[in-house]
């Protein structure tokens, strides 16, 4: 996490690429192991892109995914619900990817886009403690497991070139060992903001009208 950061910092320091900085929150889902139910919650993010092309941008990627799954039990006498507990499960990415562009030269620029790294895992659970019989599978630990995630969105970029808003649909799969592949869906919107040069830049040639011939006049007085 300590080296990303670093990454984020000094990372635009050392290019005259254009760098473009993006943050967003997700709606955030995933089905659970081995229960009905599913978790679900917020995330908040930030990305660096760096400007390959006017089409492609290489990324890096962090951010926290908060999550929870409600546990409930179902009265035997009036069929009412009632929660005894909840698993809490954060999911912390740390990944590298590309972003391909459809339409560079538009205010909507379609993308799709593929990242891979680490996922950092940790579980917490609170439960009532006259309940504990019926929690069964209880997640605990923190865990580094390896993923991967394609994502679909839209790009609203305004003339300068340099504020943007998007809409972005990604899917996260993790590889946690013996539970096999998870399957985590978010729904993200946010801003960008783009600074640096543009793609094979070059300052502006000024020209200069050529100097007037002199002409030397007499008194012809």
């Amino acid at each position: 996490m300590k080296k990303l950061l670093l990454i984020l910092i000094f990372f635009p320091l050392f290019t005259q690429a254009q760098i473009q900085v993006s943050t967003g929150f997700s709606y955030v889902t995933e089905p659970s192991f081995g229960e009905d139910g599913a978790y679900s919650g917020s995330a908040i993010d930030i990305s660096l892109r760096k400007h390959i092309s006017e089409k492609l941008k290489l990324t890096a990627y962090s951010g926290i995914n908060k999550m929870r799954l409600a546990l409930a039990v179902q009265s035997r006498f009036d069929y009412s619900t009632k929660i005894y507990g909840y698993y809490y499960k954060d999911v912390i990415p740390v990944s590298f990817g590309a972003e391909y562009y459809i339409w560079s030269k538009k205010f909507i620029k379609p993308f799709v886009g593929l990242e891979t790294g680490a996922y950092f895992t940790s579980y917490q659970t609170q439960i009532d403690p006259n309940f504990l019989s019926f929690a069964k599978n209880i997640p605990a630990g923190n865990s580094v497991n390896w993923g991967f995630s394609p994502s679909l969105g839209i790009q609203f970029q305004e003339n300068a070139d340099r504020l943007g808003l998007f809409l972005k649909v990604k899917h996260t799969g993790i590889v946690y060992g013996r539970e096999g592949l998870s399957n985590m869906f978010s729904f993200s919107a946010g801003f960008t903001f783009k600074f640096g040069r543009k793609i094979m830049w070059r300052p502006p040639v000024i020209e200069v009208p050529t100097q007037a011939p002199y002409y030397e006049t007499k008194d012809l007085d």
